[in-house]
């Protein structure tokens, strides 16, 4: 090869492979992890959602029951994802949760059946994995997976125990069948309050429900 051609193309090559390198960098630096917010409710039909089938019976002039708007979780909808095909893993409560966290089947779950306020097993879980894929975890809402305490609430599973930073909401099963707390006068007081600390989890001599490295010390 010509000693000019060969040095046009060597050159041509090394800006080839910086121009790669400037995008490649470009990429990295104004991709970001995108927000998840997963909502679970209870009781809820797949298609009492106006995304799903509200809208629809409401363009079609369906009057035969009132139709039920819910034009944020729509929007939610329209810029995030919809799972036409999810299912919940269990008809109640505390073992849908369990199953979603964990990620097992109720036939593996160690919350099943009606076992409510039982302590959810000390593994890997939604909340831990997130954290290690560098999320900040946040739990809000009814828990009830929180086990027995014989020392006040020192729950054993509390959420900041199974990979959630923060946690705001009720802890005992129960307590989440009533709207507000003062409802607490004429039932009982609630075990429910707002916490924002790093979760201390042990994990030792766990056997893991999938592969994944150890969870580093401090989280």
């Amino acid at each position: 090869m010509n000693k000019k051609i060969f040095t046009i193309f060597r050159i041509t090559l090394t800006l080839s492979a910086l121009l790669l390198l400037w995008n490649y960098s470009l990429i990295a630096q104004t991709s970001k992890k995108p927000n998840i917010i997963f909502i679970l409710v209870d009781d809820l039909g797949y298609g009492d959602l106006g995304a799903f089938f509200q809208n629809q019976r409401k363009q079609n002039g369906d009057k035969s029951e009132p139709w039920l708007l819910t034009p944020q979780l729509d929007k939610m909808a329209a810029d995030g994802a919809m799972l036409t095909e999810h299912y919940t893993a269990a008809p109640v409560c505390a073992p849908s949760r369990a199953s979603l966290l964990t990620g097992m089947s109720q036939g593996h779950a160690n919350v099943r059946d009606n076992q409510f306020d039982k302590a959810l097993e000390n593994n890997y879980t939604m909340g831990n994995v997130m954290q290690l894929s560098g999320y900040s975890t946040a739990a809000i809402g009814k828990w009830g997976l929180q086990g027995k305490s014989k020392t006040g609430t020192k729950w054993p599973a509390h959420p900041l125990k199974r990979g959630f930073d923060y946690y705001f909401g009720y802890i005992a099963h129960g307590d989440g069948h009533e709207h507000y707390p003062k409802e607490g006068l004429y039932r009982k007081p609630k075990k429910f309050g707002k916490i924002i600390q790093r979760s201390a989890i042990n994990l030792t001599n766990v056997t893991p429900a999938i592969c994944l490295p150890p969870l580093p010390n401090g989280i």
